[in-house]
């Protein structure tokens, strides 16, 4: 009967070369895995942040109600771009009465696993740079100064006077559509209610020939904007007022507007030549 031989050689040198060599390969080729998913994960989270703090500055202009937008951020609120990004988190105006305070934030926060300022790091750890005159926010990407190539820059999409110094006009019109006599336009005034230095305030501004209105350094956003007209023929005085809701958009403004007023100019001429 024939008997089994066993081996008693162990492993060579060479052998053990072999594997150890197969196993740095193999080592190697997951570490370089891990560095790229790894540089990918924080390329894309930073991505994320400056696409948010972008949003956040200028609004959502895919936000709409009934095919109206109604997100215009930061500066929609207070009528100016932030002069650093913690305004976005702390109001640059304490103080202020909530009747005519902008500032509706915080508009950004950390999420729960980052610190209080996590809002304006980037996934390498280092500060969001944001550039108020050019409008952009930007991250180093871990590079620094050094390599322009590998930065990630989010630019805004608009300059400051399409933020800041939009135009709203329009023109006052009658029941019937008959545009303002030369005759009623003391009668008549024109408040616009928006943020400035973040501050609400009522701007005035005349009517003029043909009951054409006119206001300019306008940020964007949603205002209020009202109409009176002042009665006193006959007595007593009584006044007609409209208010209405516009919306100014960048570099577009509110322009054109149509204000109907619940009035007969017609009569109202009339009555005053009547006395």
């Amino acid at each position: 009967m024939p008997r089994l031989i066993r081996s008693s050689r162990g492993v060579t040198l060479v052998e053990l070369l072999v594997v150890l060599m197969i196993l740095s390969i193999i080592l190697t080729a997951a570490v370089k895995a891990w560095d790229v998913t790894l540089e990918r994960g924080r390329f894309e989270s930073t991505t994320r942040k400056l696409n948010q703090l972008a949003t956040v500055i200028v609004g959502d202009q895919d936000y709409t109600v009934s095919g109206q937008r109604v997100d215009f951020g930061y500066v929609g609120d207070m009528g100016e771009r932030p002069r650093a990004l913690r305004d976005l988190v702390a109001d640059p105006y304490p103080g202020l009465p909530d009747s005519i305070q902008g500032w509706r934030g915080p508009y950004i926060r950390a999420t729960f696993n980052e610190s209080p300022e996590g809002y304006r790091v980037d996934g390498w750890g280092d500060t969001i740079v944001y550039d108020r005159e050019s409008l952009f926010v930007r991250s180093y990407a871990g590079y620094g100064l050094s390599d322009r190539t590998q930065w990630i820059t989010r630019y805004i999409g608009y300059d400051k006077d399409e933020l800041e110094r939009d135009t709203v006009d329009g023109q006052i019109l009658d029941v019937y559509g008959n545009s303002v006599p030369v005759e009623l336009l003391p009668r008549f005034g024109v408040l616009l209610r928006h943020p400035r230095l973040g501050q609400l305030r009522w701007d005035y501004a005349p009517v003029l020939a043909g009951g054409t209105f006119r206001f300019v350094d306008i940020a964007q956003g949603i205002h209020d904007l009202k109409v009176t007209y002042v009665h006193d023929v006959p007595p007593p005085v009584w006044r007609d007022s409209v208010l209405k809701r516009i919306t100014v958009h960048p570099g577009v403004g509110a322009r054109d507007l149509r204000i109907r007023i619940n009035t007969d100019f017609v009569r109202e001429k009339l009555l005053l030549e009547e006395g």
